[in-house]
């Protein structure tokens, strides 16, 4: 294989346009379109970047010597299938992490708890649990960048009812606030209007991920 096809095929292992790489590397896509076409050379430091990114040796990508034992030089990547045997495993517990969170957040709102510690608890919990599932998305759209949006998509349309809690509750606080200073209102109002709030939230989250699909 020369240079050029084994670019092509790495990029398309990958799931990635010729202007993605492009972008990931820093140079046009016209660029990467000659470096395939075997019209012009890659400079040293991106024959680098491309050994990097695709994790594989320079010497395999100028001379197609590979590696003197697996693994001896760089780690293997897990690859798509892999990662996705966990996925759902993971996405449930994001789901539970988040509803937990929620819970604590409304238990909260009831008890008026000191510090508000369960509140912040539980807002600690829906991070944790967004950062841990989008970032195995982030990893699998390294290697396939449709099916990592997919399961991106997954996760807002599994967890949006619970995160949209909190916000709704914010967000009718705050009007509240500022309906107070004009006008003689009661602090009881909050419950509805939060109520009203995420049910909003809610009823169009449901709508723009049926576009989705």
């Amino acid at each position: 294989m020369t240079l050029g096809e084994k670019i092509t095929d790495l990029r398309k292992k990958r799931g990635l346009s010729q202007e993605e790489l492009a972008i990931t590397l820093g140079v046009s896509r016209q660029a990467v379109s000659k470096w395939e076409l075997g019209d012009a050379m890659p400079d040293t430091d991106k024959v680098i970047a491309l050994a990097d990114y695709f994790d594989v040796t320079t010497d395999w990508l100028l001379r197609d010597i590979q590696p003197s034992s697996p693994g001896s030089e760089t780690n293997p990547i897990p690859s798509v299938t892999e990662m996705l045997r966990g996925a759902p495993i993971l996405l449930n517990l994001t789901i539970g992490g988040n509803v937990f969170g929620a819970a604590l957040m409304i238990y909260d709102l009831w008890q008026q708890t000191y510090y508000q510690i369960p509140t912040i608890l539980g807002l600690f919990v829906q991070i944790g649990m967004c950062a841990l599932f989008l970032g195995l998305c982030s990893s699998i759209q390294t290697q396939d960048v449709s099916t990592g949006r997919q399961w991106r998509k997954k996760y807002w349309q599994c967890n949006i009812y619970a995160l949209a809690l909190m916000p709704s509750f914010w967000v009718s606080n705050i009007a509240l606030d500022m309906l107070a200073q004009r006008f003689p209102v009661s602090s009881l109002l909050l419950l509805p209007m939060t109520a009203m709030v995420y049910f909003l939230v809610c009823l169009r989250m449901h709508f723009t991920t049926r576009e989705m699909q």
